[in-house]
């Protein structure tokens, strides 16, 4: 999957995109891990009640220019991109969801595209 400019996850009608203010430090003080081919990647659990490896995630990948990003919800393997918006009794996973979408609003890494 390439980098966009863009994003979305299935369920959710809002549209992100990287903010034009975003820093590296601002990256790396909200969490994301530096990898060695220079890309920027957030995970965080969406399960907290389950072990990280058998809970659904949310993974945000920023590229090494701060130009283009992924964001998808995905199942415990880290395989399949789940649509958190479809599953029964999901009402803490869209709160986790949005709480940390939100923050890295306020932090200036993404913004909502209107």
């Amino acid at each position: 999957m390439a980098f966009e400019k863009q994003v979305t996850i299935p369920g959710d009608d809002q549209v992100y995109a990287i903010s034009p203010n975003i820093k590296k430090y601002a990256l790396t003080d909200t969490g994301f891990i530096n990898k060695p081919n220079g890309t920027y990647v957030l995970e965080r659990s969406l399960e907290p009640m389950k072990p990280v490896n058998a809970a659904i995630t949310l993974k945000i990948v920023v590229n090494a220019t701060l130009t283009g990003l992924k964001i998808k919800t995905l199942n415990p393997a880290g395989t399949i991109i789940i649509n958190l918006f479809e599953i029964k009794d999901n009402a803490e996973m869209v709160k986790l969801y949005h709480y940390y979408i939100d923050d890295l609003i306020q932090r200036d890494v993404l913004v909502k595209v209107s």
